[in-house]
Parts: structure tokens; C-alpha cells; sequence
């Protein structure tokens, strides 16, 4: 199946608004989350047929949240309707991306393409930012590139988090990948690698390495010794090049924001601050079960934990019910054709990639863009689960 079929089986009309919501031209991508959710809307059979409890139980959490936020809506109306459609209906559109007998390796470049079409206003808005000053630059604010409006790092840096996890297609050797695909995906991943050190963000760097480790963990007990023998050899001749090419040294010039970042280490150990945010979190949570707000109060910097402390307890348990229903709706994927390592390994890390992001940000608050695709995931996944295996063109 080829780009252009597979457009065809989906339809222009679905895809052309969800890339414009991930690219986010000019900060107006939601007005192409509603023009999705309308499409969604007018063919009502396959909605109805794609629902689900997790549909049901993503959608109580939104709403009611939405509900608690209409109280005091201080970043406009506009989100009651955002936070109440966007998770639900990206869930189901993830179902639809998935079609009757398609092959493991193409549901895994629509994951990449996704995760690419996510990074383009970040990638682009670093390169130009790295052309005009470099590395040598303390400020991590970016100007976005489509109206100049500067950006806090760890915002400009949850757009690349899924181009972060690009290593694992070099690590299986058992999967067949045409030169070009890798050539593509190492352009991407290097861009992406030289974009986190600009940003100076950590969490990044965490997922990159995380995501290698993890992989390796996964994968060799699974491959062959040829195929081991070929990744041995891989990584090998990756680190002589890296060793003696690329000065490892905190005081070059591509490390002047990370490595300084790196090196404040009076903080690492409690995840810059967080630690004491959580505990003091956990304590309001029983204190003030419908939410606590205040001038003083901060963020928990987790995302269960700041839907609680906006929201209270009901959305709070309802979105931990999605939680645990889609670890183990990933896990079975995962489990479902054990012989597709790429795909496997794919649908693991990007969901351990996410959930590192939301245990260490405000993701409601300022990352919220990143669960409506982590839907859209999820949504892929269970429309991968409830296909049965007759269908699918394992190769």
C-alpha cells in the first residue's frame, strides 16, 4: 500500500484537518480540530460503530473537566468546548486511520509520520532560530516562525518528543526498511537531537536515551543471533564515529544551554522541584477533594495530579480509569503478533515516551495539544487490538 492509496482508502477530508491541527499554523490548529470533529460528525454510521467504553470513559473525564473549568474559565470560553470534544473525537479518529488487513510496517510509518507532522512548527522554528544565533544562546524562548511569538522551551520541546523515539528503527534488524526510510528518519532524528540541545530540555534528552535502552531490552531477546550479530555491529560503528567525530565535551558550543542544564545538579535528584510538588499535591488531594486553586498554589507539574488540583476527585478517577485501560490496551497490542518487533517496540515506547512527559508537566494547562495526539494514539491502538489476526498481513 503506497502514500497515495492509503490517502484514498482515508479521505482528504479527515486527513487535511488533522495535519493542519498538528502543524498548528499561525497557534489557530483547534479551528481544524473542529473542522475534524464535523467531518466526524456527518457520517454518523461509522462514528456509532467505532465507540467504545474507552470512548465513553475519555469523554466523562473531558466533559466533566470541562464543566469544572467553565467555572472559572481564565484562559477563555473557547477551551470548554476544546477540552469537552477534542480527546473523545481524537480517539476516534485514531480507529479510522487503521484499515481492514494493513501491513504492521505501515501502521508504524503512520505512527513516524505522525509524530513528524507533529514537530514541523518546532523543527522549523529551532533550524531558524540555531541559523540566526547558533547554539551560543542562554535565552531557551524560541519565536515561533509563523508569528514571532516567543515560546518557553519545554512547550517548543514536547513537539519533538515522538521524533525522539526515531532510534528504534535502526535497532531491529529483523524488520526490512528501504535506505531511504532510514536515510529520512536519521535527517529527522539528528534535526530533532540538535533542536533538544538548543532547547536545553532534559526530559527530551531522557526520552531519547530511554527510548535506545528500552528497545535494547525489548528486541534482543527476541531477534536472532544474526540479527543480534547485525545490531552489535551497528552500534559499534555508531560509537566509533560518535567518539571521533563529535566532541563529548559540556563545554562545546552545541552544549551551551543543555550542558549548563545538565550540570545543575542541585535539583536532578527531585526532578527539578517536582518531587515536593507531587507530595504536597497528594496531601491537597484528600485535603480538597473538589480542587484547590489559589495565587499561591502552583502546578504539580504531573497530569492526573493538576487535573485534580483544578478539577477534583471525579475527573481526577475518571481519567486515571483511561490511564490504566490504555497501559493495558498497549500492552496487549504489544503482545497480540509478538514476531512484529517494529511495531511492537513502536506502540511501547511511544507510550512510555508520553507518559514520561505527563508525569513531569501541566498537561491540561499548557501541553494540551500532546494528550489529543496521545488520543489519536490510543485510538490507533485499540482499532489495531479489535482487528483479528486472520486480517492482518503479518510479513
Amino acid at each position: 500500500m503506497n502514500v497515495s492509496t492509503y490517502t484514498r482508502n482515508i479521505g482528504l477530508i479527515y486527513l487535511v484537518p488533522l495535519i493542519l491541527y498538528l502543524v498548528d499554523p499561525f497557534n489557530k490548529g483547534y479551528l481544524f480540530g473542529y473542522a475534524l470533529i464535523l467531518v466526524i460528525l456527518l457520517n454518523g454510521k461509522k462514528m456509532i460503530y467505532n465507540l467504545d467504553s474507552d470512548f465513553i470513559f475519555l469523554s466523562l473525564f473531558s466533559i466533566t473537566y470541562a464543566i469544572f473549568y467553565a467555572v472559572y474559565p481564565i484562559s477563555g470560553v473557547q477551551l470548554i468546548f476544546i477540552y469537552a470534544l477534542f480527546p473523545g473525537f481524537f480517539y476516534l479518529f485514531g480507529k479510522y486511520l487503521v484499515l481492514p488487513k494493513m501491513n504492521p510496517l505501515h501502521l508504524v510509518f503512520v505512527l513516524f509520520a505522525i509524530g513528524f507532522v507533529f514537530s514541523i512548527s518546532s523543527l522549523i522554528s529551532v533550524i531558524i532560530n540555531l541559523r540566526e544565533g547558533g547554539f551560543v544562546q542562554q535565552n531557551r524562548e524560541i519565536p515561533l516562525f509563523w508569528n514571532g511569538k516567543k515560546t518557553k522551551a519545554t512547550l517548543m520541546a514536547a513537539y519533538l518528543t515522538f521524533n525522539m523515539c526515531l532510534p528504534i528503527i535502526y535497532l531491529i534488524k529483523k524488520t526490512k526498511i528501504s535506505i531511504l526510510s532510514q536515510l529520512v528518519a536519521g535527517i529527522i532524528f539528528i534535526t530533532s537531537l540538535l533542536s533538544v540541545f538548543r532547547l536545553g530540555s532534559r526530559t527530551q534528552l531522557m526520552i531519547c536515551l530511554l527510548s535506545i535502552a528500552l528497545s535494547l531490552i525489548f528486541v534482543i531477546p527476541k531477534q536472532t543471533i544474526r540479527a543480534n550479530t547485525k545490531l552489535l555491529l551497528f552500534l559499534l560503528l555508531i560509537s566509533i564515529l560518535v567518539l571521533n567525530f563529535v566532541p563529548l565535551d559540556l563545554n562545546a558550543d552545541y552544549f551551551s544551554v543543555l550542558g549548563s542544564r545538565l550540570q545543575e545538579s542541585s535539583n536532578t535528584s527531585s526532578a527539578g522541584g517536582r518531587t515536593f510538588l507531587w507530595l504536597q499535591a497528594l496531601e491537597n488531594l484528600f485535603n480538597y477533594p473538589l480542587g484547590w486553586q489559589g495565587p499561591n498554589v502552583r502546578y504539580a507539574h504531573n497530569l492526573w495530579l493538576d487535573v485534580a488540583r483544578y478539577a477534583g476527585l471525579l475527573p481526577f478517577f475518571l481519567l486515571v480509569i483511561f490511564t490504566l485501560r490504555s497501559l493495558r490496551n498497549t500492552y496487549r497490542a504489544v503482545r497480540k503478533a509478538p514476531n512484529e518487533l517494529l511495531l511492537n517496540t513502536t506502540l511501547l515506547i511511544y507510550s512510555i515516551a508520553s507518559m514520561l512527559i505527563f508525569f513531569v508537566e501541566p498537561i491540561m494547562e499548557g501541553l494540551f495539544f500532546l494528550f489529543t495526539v496521545y488520543c489519536l494514539f490510543q485510538g490507533i491502538i485499540n482499532a489495531y487490538l479489535k482487528q483479528p489476526k486472520s486480517e492482518i498481513d503479518l510479513q
